[in-house]
């Protein structure tokens, strides 16, 4: 978990501190990037430069899992921290590196994810970013990244993009994500497959992005 941390911190601050010529974007001043004391700092950063590139990625998880890095860190004494947990982690910073960097870490031929929580929170991010490039595309008005992904999906099912009978269940499918990343909610194997299935029928539901 300290590990996979300490490598987020690292691609967001390679990341905010590429010229302009490199990362395509505008990017903070480097004054105001040398002056963030610490990960939050560095979080109000990538959020407001870092646009779609922050497509199916949550900094409120971010945020958390690093509280739960400086908890291991500085209290570390007996405290551990569940492998799903982990795994969820780290799937979350390999699709921000491939986000920011348009990269991969991930060997092709090695599985995506070593735990079912890993391979819910890949599935999320598929549904969500997905979501958000139809947004990009139906609802010309909005910001994509400005909106939550609950708000652009009303926003889809108005203008007959997205289908209203599967919104409660999506609905849910977010209530239930944001529980089990956040560790409000533990739930066994069986019950993450039934999360990853109705991501994936909530996807089949929408239209080629």
């Amino acid at each position: 978990m300290i590990s996979v941390d300490n490598a987020v911190e690292l691609a967001i601050k390679t990341y905010l501190g590429l010229p302009i010529r490199v990362r395509g974007t505008a990017g903070p001043p480097r004054k105001v990037l040398q002056a963030a004391m610490g990960f939050p700092d560095l979080l109000d950063l990538l959020e407001k430069y870092g646009g779609d590139r922050l497509q199916g990625i949550e900094l409120a998880d971010i945020e958390w899992y690093h509280r739960v890095r400086n908890t291991l860190y500085h209290d570390g004494n007996g405290v551990t921290v569940d492998p799903q947990q982990v795994d969820a982690y780290n799937q979350i910073a390999n699709l921000l590196f491939q986000n920011l960097f348009e990269a991969s870490v991930t060997p092709e031929t090695g599985p995506p994810a070593a735990t079912i929580l890993g391979e819910f929170v890949l599935k999320w991010a598929a549904l969500e970013t997905h979501i958000r490039s139809l947004a990009a595309k139906h609802l010309p008005k909005r910001t994509p990244a400005a909106h939550s992904a609950l708000s652009l999906y009303d926003g889809l099912i108005a203008k007959g993009v997205a289908t209203p009978t599967v919104r409660s269940k999506f609905e849910k499918l977010l209530q239930k994500r944001n529980a089990v990343l956040h560790g409000v909610m533990t739930l066994p194997a069986s019950q993450l497959k039934e999360l990853i299935s109705a991501a994936d029928e909530i996807l089949g539901t929408l239209p080629p992005a």
